[in-house]
């Protein structure tokens, strides 16, 4: 009966709900500002890991829509050419191709354009005219009408509109009508000539002739030699067609099966352009398989015998596969930043959630001695917990996308700041997008204040200090085991990523891929054990320091190094916090530094000199010397030097090794004072270098072997050794070289000898040779007079304002004109402007500026707390006649030791991760001219070697500003610490 009675009485589910939210209320009202405190911690993990991706997708999205918008590279082109016109078959065709473009990539277009463009057609002697179709509606807007207005549809002449250079230079005026002759073919090839009727319907200039809208055609007068100029002339499309499908039924004869056909086909263009305003980095997988499977599946269809023919598609599937790769290894060290920083945060949670637990032992034992139950105790401290998780789950993923629109207003430019619509066009679904990832962290904070409530809540107030002493004396040897396992365990991950980490262990795709998380993981791990050692090790130090002060003179070291040795554990929570955000904090200047001074290293690398470039199929200055090509380079304002050569694609032989080899074959003359050779190439100077190769081209002709500086990578995947004799292979034939030097690199050359993983051209070697040399040993190989003409052309200019502007002029037209031009300063500033690199850079600065603030505010708590409980002891030792000032002292004692440690350890633990985590961390960004393919795009993270960058004043600057913010948290822990009421103070709770 008693049993049944005593299970009447015991609280239901929402009796027990209702008390355990009662006790956490009441005690919300005593620790509000702990609690204010962890849940500004975790609300900080939530904002952090919801702003990473929001912005990361801002800031990639940008770079997509900035590769897309390169001329050229934001349509798809389909090409087809008609013998004969039908306006219904064109119709049809037109009507397939669109069926299978919206099916592949119709939710990535804005706009699609048409053109019908006939070949070059004889007006007169000398003058060639070219008909160009297009939508007048859609070109008004793109062009300025000089005189009369745009070609009309209909109407018995077909109109048409020119610039006003090809009126003059052609004798036409608006209104005047003139006749064209349109060649046909019969069946049996006889020409014959359609007579087709023009006026001109006006002048026009168009506004931006470079825009993507014109998609490259040319509206101007073009010269073509001997042929005479081509004269474009913009006419209207459905006249067009319907004058032209006329012109077919009238040349058959109404009988299109007869062989009549235009003697030169009209090309038909349709074009289909992506909507780059609206472009999403999460679709960039559906853009890149549907503009595969488009440009596959139009391939010689829709066609219609006899009227569309020869269907065929490009696109830029090339550019976007391209920026897939860049951003599958971009993603890598944002995600692991984010999650790195993310964990210290949930460090800094727990820790707070463990003191705060602490602070509430008394309440805790007084619940337990007014008749509450664990479960309850529990509960209450549980339900605290959850309830600031679910403010930190609400607040944390609507605040960040205030955060991530500020982040991108900061960091990226104005051009690329359009990319915000990706997030803002639709805030609450990024936002929802987003739950799974702040659930993830809401839980793990809860889970680390549930493992300290645990223990902390089956605490009564007797047991407290017999649980202590339980766990002091009983739990010691256990906490040691755990600590060695541990310790082992994070060597052992360290070994593995170092092994791996070796060169050859992995092919250049995988290793840029998995290397920087475990790289990262690595060195998390030797920290973690070097962190557990420590734990070991400081109450150890302590001790003996304590009994070093008990041997000196004066109470105020020895009081103070006392008493962090009999409560090690306050002082270990305030050092591991500080140390482990001034590591960060100087992780962080390391990798901006390291990451800003990649840009000019690599860009100089890529270039190889202050301009460079390869010239034109015809240019005059390809049949002079060498040194006359040199010469009219440097009459250029602004060039200083000028080195002419050649550059190939070759296969290397020897020792039964077949290798891809790029060679570099440049004027020795002139080419010390042309390229850019720095430490990270060669020990060795570039002038003996290039003197080396001179001095031996005599001998080197007669014996028909040319002399070779050789790079690392060719050494190694050839298996040479000094004076080896080699052999490379091109369309040109054969030649034997001799090594006479060995280098690091050789500017201009991505290779390497474990060059392996991907489908497209990766080179496994480089060679630099004397082009004289090469050009002469050639000529006796291939028994032939004519000599090698060169192919390549690098720079030395000034760096002022009007020498590059003179340079960049005269290689983009006139004789000196030049291809694929390559232009340093250019490549510098379009890589700092690179969203990708600002992506990198935002998130290190949300994540150092998170853990610097939440680091310094959890000392600030923990210095405090320590402070406050020792008040008591304080007020004692007031009234036993101890001075304030030697109160002051004992306490500032005491924070020096804690923050001179927290300070030698995070410079040890910053400089440390920073060597084993930036090799691999640094993104290499190409951009303009140096886009590659994805072989060596992973090439390139690693050539030239990343250097590590140490920026000194920063350092000093960063730890003079954290040691001045701890002298003044130090001086209100003194002021606080030194002037307690004595009477306060002293009077002991009812309670107890």
């Amino acid at each position: 009966m008693a049993r049944s009675v005593r299970k009447q009485l015991r609280p239901g589910g929402l009796s027990r709900a209702a008390a355990a939210i009662t006790l956490a209320w009441w005690q919300i009202r005593l620790s509000w500002r702990l609690l204010l405190v962890v849940g500004t911690g975790m609300v900080a993990a939530v904002l952090l890991v919801c702003t990473v991706p929001l912005y990361s997708q801002v800031a990639l999205s940008a770079g997509l829509r900035d590769a897309l918008s390169a001329p050229g590279e934001s349509s798809v082109t389909i090409h087809s050419i008609a013998p004969l016109i039908s306006q219904q078959a064109t119709g049809k065709v037109a009507e397939e191709i669109q069926q299978e473009v919206e099916q592949n990539i119709g939710q990535f277009l804005a706009s699609s354009q048409f053109s019908a463009q006939s070949p070059a057609l004889l007006l007169n002697q000398g003058h060639l005219l070219q008909l160009i179709g297009w939508s007048m509606s859609d070109a008004s807007t793109h062009v300025r009408v000089l005189q009369g207005h745009l070609p009309q549809n209909g109407g018995k002449t077909l109109e048409v509109a020119l610039t006003p250079q090809s009126a003059a230079q052609l004798n036409l005026r608006v209104g005047m009508a003139f006749t064209l002759s349109l060649p046909f073919l019969d069946g049996v090839g006889n020409q014959q000539f359609f007579t087709l009727p023009l006026r001109v319907a006006g002048t026009f200039q168009a506004s931006a002739p470079g825009e993507n809208f014109w998609h490259g055609t040319n509206l101007s007068p073009q010269q073509l030699g001997s042929y005479g100029t081509l004269y474009p002339l913009l006419v209207s499309n459905n006249s067009y067609l319907t004058e032209l499908a006329a012109a077919s039924l009238a040349m058959s004869h109404g009988n299109a099966q007869n062989g009549t056909s235009l003697e030169n086909p009209i090309d038909f263009y349709w074009y289909y352009n992506l909507d780059l305003a609206h472009l999403d980095i999460d679709h960039l997988d559906d853009l890149s398989t549907g503009l595969n499977n488009l440009l596959v599946n139009v391939s010689d269809q829709p066609i219609i015998q006899l009227y569309i023919d020869k269907t065929t598609s490009s696109g830029p599937a090339d550019v976007v596969n391209a920026y897939s790769d860049r951003v599958t290894v971009a993603r890598i060290p944002l995600l692991s930043l984010t999650y790195l920083i993310a964990g210290l945060i949930l460090f800094f949670v727990s820790l707070m959630s463990s003191t705060l637990v602490e602070r509430q032992a008394g309440a805790i034992a007084l619940w337990r001695k007014r008749g509450a139950s664990r479960d309850q105790v529990f509960s209450a401290l549980l339900a605290q917990s959850m309830g600031i998780g679910l403010i930190a789950l609400v607040v944390g993923p609507l605040l960040s996308v205030l955060v991530a629109r500020l982040l991108v207003q900061v960091s990226l430019s104005n051009s690329d700041q359009g990319a915000l619509n990706v997030i803002l066009a639709d805030p609450l679904g990024a936002v929802f997008r987003l739950c799974l990832t702040a659930l993830g962290t809401v839980a793990v904070s809860i889970l680390a204040m549930f493992f300290a409530l645990r223990r902390t809540a089956r605490m009564d107030l007797l047991g407290r200090g017999r649980e202590a002493g339980r766990t002091a004396r009983g739990a010691k040897r256990i906490r040691v085991g755990l600590d060695f396992l541990l310790g082992a365990i994070a060597l052992l991950g360290y070994a593995l990523s170092t092994y791996i980490a070796a060169p050859g262990v992995l092919d250049a795709r995988t290793r840029v891929l998995i290397l920087p998380p475990l790289s990262l993981l690595g060195a998390v791990c030797l920290l973690l054990s070097s962190m557990l050692l420590f734990l070991r090790i400081f109450p150890l130090i302590l001790d003996g320091c304590a009994r070093l002060a008990g041997l000196m003179r004066g109470a105020v070291s020895f009081l103070a190094v006392t008493e962090i040795a009999h409560t090690p554990r306050l002082s270990l929570r305030t050092t591991l916090l500080l140390a482990l955000t001034i590591g960060f904090g100087i992780f962080s200047l390391v990798f901006s530094s390291s990451q800003a001074q990649r840009i000019p290293t690599f860009a100089a690398y890529e270039v190889g000199a202050d301009f460079s470039g390869t010239y034109p199929l015809a240019t005059p200055l390809k049949s002079l010397s060498p040194a006359r090509q040199e010469m009219a380079f440097t009459h250029i304002p602004g060039v200083n030097a000028a080195c002419v050569g050649y550059t190939a694609q070759t296969r290397g032989a020897q020792s039964g090794v077949d290798a891809p080899v790029e060679l570099r074959a440049v004027d020795a003359n002139a080419y010390a004072r042309t390229a850019i050779w720095t430490e990270q190439d060669s020990s060795q100077a570039l002038s003996p270098l290039m003197q080396q190769l001179a001095s031996q081209r005599e001998i080197a002709i007669d014996k028909q072997v040319v002399p070779a500086i050789v790079d690392e990578a060719t050494w190694k995947t050839m298996s040479l050794s000094p004076g080896s004799l080699f052999t490379l292979s091109d369309l040109n034939g054969t030649v034997n070289y001799l090594e006479v030097a060995r280098v690091d690199h050789i500017p201009t050359v991505n290779d390497s000898p474990y060059a392996s993983g991907t489908s497209d051209y990766v080179a496994q070697g480089g060679v630099l040779v004397d082009f004289a040399t090469y050009q002469a040993v050639l000529q006796q190989v291939m028994q032939t007079d004519i000599p090698l003409a060169s192919t390549t052309v690098w720079l030395k200019t000034g760096s002022d304002v009007r020498a590059l502007q003179s340079v960049r002029s005269a290689l983009a037209s006139g004789p000196a004109h030049l291809l694929n031009v390559n232009d340093l300063r250019a490549q510098e500033d379009m890589m700092r402007n690179d969203p990708l690199s600002q992506a990198l850079l935002g998130v290190l600065l949300v994540c150092a500026v998170t853990a610097l603030l939440l680091g310094l505010l959890g000392n600030l708590i923990l210095s405090w707390l320590s402070a406050r409980s020792r008040l008591v002891n304080f007020a004692v030792m007031r009234a036993l006649g101890t001075a304030p000032g030697q109160i002051a002292n004992v306490l500032t004692y005491e924070q020096v030791i804690v923050y001179a440690t927290s300070l030698g350890l995070g410079v040890a633990f910053g400089i440390l991760l920073s060597y084993l985590v930036l090799p691999t961390f640094i993104f290499t960004v190409p951009v303009g001219s140096m886009l590659v393919g994805s072989g060596v795009f992973y090439i390139m993270q690693g050539v030239p070697p990343i250097q590590t960058i140490i920026p000194g004043i920063l350092i000093a600057l960063l730890i003079g500003i954290l040691v001045a913010i701890c002298i003044v948290i130090v001086g209100m822990m003194v002021r606080f610490a030194s002037r307690p009421i004595l009477s306060n103070t002293l009077r002991l709770p009812g309670d107890y």
